[in-house]
């Protein structure tokens, strides 16, 4: 090889390995779905750069704003993000989906929009209760030991780094408005439930009379994949697409892939490098329903339904990535709705929380639900009349066991053993705390948040209320008149476990679920809209000691806009607030950032 050939080589080499240490450096934690994991803690267990050594200094602060192209929908501007580390070979991104069927991608260092989407799916007129729309984050692949994802790395074009393959065979990544109709996939007469049938009918089975689509003809049966266990760490199912045309070699290939809703119900799977739709879209929802955080687990991606948006009944939603005829799953309530999102045990048992409602035909209202996550089969549950239930399940680890925690709108924290739920007589707590809130106030948002300390130490739950605040320590960080995040600390054995509050949050105005970064609590005052826009009604980020409610940092006056629900997340050492009017803020320190990103 020529002396200039091997000079090239070594540079090369040597660059690659500093950006690749460089981005290793820059934060190192990830946020690949609604609420952080399969338990929805909102809790990144270590970060590199946000500490509460780190927060005690000066330092973090706002590093960037963008506006984006999406208009609100009802109360939803934009939505958490999910984060991915090593799409290109520089960039660590975050995926960030809009009301108005947007989706962006984002480099975290700058705020720079590296692509944008917009799904060409009909938007109903909004209403309060029905937003129509996008009503939930995209999703990546999760780890039920919530372990960081598989698309965590450079992708140096190994056949299955990073990648996870749905929806379809390789190279009919087709976007679905060049289709010419969203009929059924070929092949695939059961995919899921037909426009207007019941939700767990078969979809594509007859013909769909508005859009002239014939059924298809029944395929082979595939041959069966097994899925009895969690595959192990290294196994990426399915098969990689292939590389999109052009590029460069392996720095070409994308490293992995997001999941995302339109609101046509239609599941996307799209290139994280690019955006594009890498396999065939699959309807996996009715069209113009409200769902809550998809998330996917193993070869299963689900998504809970609620306020019967779009004439869909109450129910978990499930689609078989795996399987040739993407067969659509679902169980209905037939009660009370969905609330907040599914969460998952470690061992892989779905939970879901089910709100107030007129039960009928076995169903149930007021409930908390363990459901089989391959079939959907209710296998317990825990249900009283009065527990009225506002916030979905979140589960902690304290001592030797999990524990299942949701909260009731009289502001009471309900635990529950999740091999059990309601023992023997489907009624049996582990515990239920007096309520947390003032006489008018309610619990705020739709999600607990949770963590443990470092080297199994103390576990915590932390409950965001609108309104007064009734608990020990509620002058912590001065009076609550708005609302304000109350931290509760687990306490007794496993056999007689309470909760104990320990401090409480400033006083904000509509708090929304808070997040926890190595120790350090983030809790967002999501603002009030008024009708001149001004400082007094924006969105205040603040941040404590997570053991001792010490305020460490506040936002002051930095956001101007309302936040959107369920839209704070953070990732690569940042924390990040997205608001109704489409603009994302960004908080973090000022570090090093890569050269070769663009500016």
């Amino acid at each position: 090889m020529p002396l200039r050939r091997w000079i090239f080589v070594i540079l090369t080499a040597a660059l690659t390995a500093t950006i690749t240490v460089a981005q290793v450096g820059r934060g190192g934690s990830q946020w690949p779905t609604t609420q952080a994991d399969a338990q929805r803690t909102s809790w990144i267990r270590t970060d590199s750069k946000i500490s509460v050594d780190a927060m005690s200094k000066p330092g973090f602060e706002p590093q960037w704003k963008v506006k984006l192209d999406n208009q609100p929908r009802g109360p939803y501007g934009l939505l958490q993000g999910v984060s991915a580390a090593g799409v290109t070979l520089f960039i660590p991104m975050s995926i960030v989906a809009g009301s108005s069927n947007n989706l962006f991608a984002l480099d975290n260092d700058t705020g720079y929009v590296v692509w944008q989407r917009r799904f060409d799916a009909a938007l109903p007129p909004p209403t309060s209760e029905c937003p129509g729309g996008i009503t939930a984050a995209a999703t990546r692949l999760v780890k039920l030991d919530a372990s960081a994802p598989a698309a965590g790395g450079i992708n140096f074009g190994g056949g299955n780094a990073g990648f996870r393959s749905v929806i379809g065979e390789p190279g009919q990544g087709v976007p679905l408005e060049g289709r010419g109709g969203r009929g059924p996939a070929p092949g695939a007469p059961n995919a899921g439930p037909a426009r207007g049938a019941a939700p767990d009918a078969g979809r594509g089975a007859a013909p769909d009379a508005a859009r002239g689509t014939p059924p298809a003809a029944p395929p082979a049966a595939p041959p069966a994949r097994g899925r009895a266990n969690q595959p192990p760490a290294e196994r990426i199912p399915g098969t990689p697409p292939a590389p999109e045309a052009g590029g460069f070699g392996f720095l070409a290939r994308p490293s992995g892939v997001a999941y995302v809703v339109a609101s046509d119900g239609v599941l996307h799977v799209v290139g994280l490098a690019s955006g594009k739709d890498l396999q065939r879209p699959a309807e996996f929802l009715p069209p113009n329903a409200k769902w809550s955080a998809p998330i996917g687990v193993n070869t299963m991606l689900y998504a809970a339904t609620s306020g019967t948006c779009g004439g869909t009944p109450p129910g978990v939603f499930a689609i078989d990535l795996d399987s040739d005829a993407k067969a659509v799953i679902s169980w209905k309530t037939n009660g009370g709705p969905i609330v907040g999102a599914l969460a998952f045990t470690p061992n892989g048992t779905l939970i879901a929380a089910v709100g107030p409602g007129q039960a009928s035909a076995g169903g149930k209202s007021n409930a908390i639900v363990a459901l089989d996550p391959k079939t959907l089969q209710i296998q317990n549950w825990f249900t009283q009349p009065d527990a009225e239930f506002v916030t979905g399940p979140t589960i902690i680890r304290y001592n030797d066991m999990d524990i299942v925690a949701a909260a009731t709108r009289d502001g009471r924290v309900v635990l529950l053993d999740p091999t059990s739920l309601g023992g023997s007589d489907h009624s049996t707590p582990l515990h239920v705390s007096k309520p947390f809130v003032g006489a008018g106030a309610s619990v705020s948002g739709d999600a607990l948040a949770a963590w443990q300390e470092a080297n199994g130490g103390a576990s915590w739950i932390l409950l965001p209320v609108s309104g007064t605040v009734v608990a020990g320590n509620s002058a912590t960080n001065g009076i609550v008149r708005n609302g304000a995040v109350v931290a509760l600390k687990l306490m007794g054995t496993s056999g007689a476990i309470s909760v104990d509050p320990r401090w409480v949050s400033r006083d904000l105005s509509s708090p929304a679920t808070p997040l926890i970064v190595n120790g350090v609590v983030f809790a967002l005052g999501m603002g009030t809209q008024t009708a001149t826009p001004g400082r007094s009604g924006g969105a205040v980020l603040s941040a404590y000691e997570g053991a001792t409610g010490r305020q460490l940092w506040t936002s002051g006056q930095a956001m101007t806009g309302v936040a959107s629900p369920r839209s704070l997340w953070s990732t690569t050492g940042q924390v990040y607030v997205g608001l109704r009017d489409g603009t994302l803020h960004a908080f973090g320190f000022n570090d090093e950032r890569s050269p070769f990103v663009v500016k």
